[in-house]
């Protein structure tokens, strides 16, 4: 297959897609897919066997753990034929584009902008993180097969949908579409950040360990010796990185994550505001009420009250 510049797609997700077709097929010789421009996105993906496609004057041998968007700008058809097992996906989506990428590196700083967005998002608002789309690249062979294999199992449910033609079946349908999409676009984050130059894959991995470990573990007691020990470098230095990263430092973004927890509990429990500090990981009430007005201008008891109305 001829190399390109990176090619993906962005999705509005405030949008739902539609599908038109959704299911397996098996195709063999002498089949060959007819020349054709339709009106609609198609993916493939390919379970067993090889497709032998080309769109828009470039040649795509698919093998099993591949996933291509066809586009409905350009012209495709196969130019040989062979056995092959896959799952096919007609939809259409109002916002839908293409984003290219000049170089690996761009397309490389915007998914770990997107990425980090993700991660130091407040997961108890209405706002969404998404602002920027679902992506999905043109071309991806999964690097995970148990990543491969967990999409084939949505899309399996998917079909199953709708098969059924029972109430909202092209809801469900498209539900599952788009959560394989972004277990698809998941799976492609991963491989794209493990070809990073090994000093930047470095700190960023960290980066990436502690937030996990910080949304993981935000009830217990942290103390910048935990932080050395689990980045495995100076708490300083990580402090910078993380700071450059997510534009907070380590124990604010531990407080953000404390503070939403404690929100959360404030507004379904009937928990005492002295045992939800202690269940956030606040051991004193007075720092955990201080705390708490900084981050979101006023008192537990206060934001309590408003809560109660």
């Amino acid at each position: 297959m001829l190399r390109r510049k990176s090619m993906l797609y962005r999705l509005d997700t405030s949008r739902m897609l539609t599908v038109r077709l959704m299911n397996t097929a098996v195709i063999q010789p002498p089949y060959i897919h007819n020349r054709r421009r339709v009106d609609e996105f198609v993916v493939y993906i390919i379970k067993k066997g090889k497709m032998f496609l080309t769109e828009n004057n470039v040649r795509y041998t698919l093998v099993p753990g591949d996933f291509l968007i066809l586009d409905p700008d350009y012209i495709h058809e196969g130019y040989q034929t062979s056995y092959c097992e896959y799952f096919y996906i007609h939809f259409r989506h109002e916002q839908i584009q293409r984003v290219s990428y000049s170089t690996e590196q761009e397309n490389l700083m915007e998914i770990i902008a997107r990425r980090n967005d993700t991660l130091k998002s407040d997961p108890f608002s209405y706002t969404t993180c998404e602002d920027g789309g679902l992506m999905l690249p043109k071309y991806y062979h999964f690097a995970n097969y148990s990543d491969f294999i967990q999409v084939c199992c949505v899309l399996e449910e998917a079909s199953n949908h709708n098969a059924d033609h029972l109430e909202n079946y092209k809801l469900l349908t498209a539900c599952k579409v788009l959560e394989a999409f972004t277990q698809t676009y998941r799976s492609y984050v991963l491989y794209m950040t493990q070809s990073m130059s090994a000093g930047i894959l470095k700190s960023y991995r960290k980066v990436q360990l502690l937030l996990s470990y910080l949304n993981a573990n935000y009830a217990d007691k942290i103390t910048s010796m935990d932080i050395e020990e689990k980045a495995d470098c100076n708490f300083d230095y990580i402090n910078r990185v993380f700071k450059q990263l997510t534009h907070r430092t380590i124990f604010a973004y531990l407080n953000m994550v404390r503070i939403n927890h404690a929100k959360e509990l404030i507004s379904t429990t009937s928990m005492k505001i002295s045992e939800i500090g202690q269940a956030v990981g606040f051991s004193d009430i007075y720092y955990f009420s201080k705390v708490f007005k900084k981050t979101t201008g006023i008192t537990p008891s206060a934001f309590a009250k408003g809560v109660l109305k």
